[in-house]
């Protein structure tokens, strides 16, 4: 009876420690994720900006705005799209001015 009993305990650890993987794994995931948002914003905006002090202190130039339609195309010529990031939020904004256009920029070469 002590045997049976020792590879029953043993096998509901075991179970129990892979439903606690899943389980973890699953919120780890969930946190992996970050949310998108757009911003409107405009140039006077982008130009006094703090970001704007930080994107070109790693190297960034070329700041241009660009029809969301040509994004793809600008990104295929080299540049990217500015994102504002909220790392506690896990959020990435992106910046866009009243006429839809996205704010892009290019690094230094």
């Amino acid at each position: 009876m002590g045997i049976i009993l020792v590879w029953v305990l043993g096998i509901a650890t075991i179970l129990g420690g892979i439903a606690a993987i899943g389980y973890f794994r699953d919120k780890w995931r969930e946190k992996q994720n970050w949310s998108e948002t757009e911003e409107e914003v405009n140039d006077a905006w982008w130009q006094s900006s703090e970001l704007k002090k930080n994107y070109e202190a790693q190297g960034f130039t070329d700041f241009s705005w660009s029809n969301s339609s040509r994004v793809a195309e600008r990104i295929l010529e080299g540049k990217e799209i500015v994102y504002g990031t909220d790392k506690k939020k896990r959020i990435k904004t992106k910046f866009v001015n009243k006429s839809g256009q996205i704010l892009l920029c290019r690094k230094r070469t």
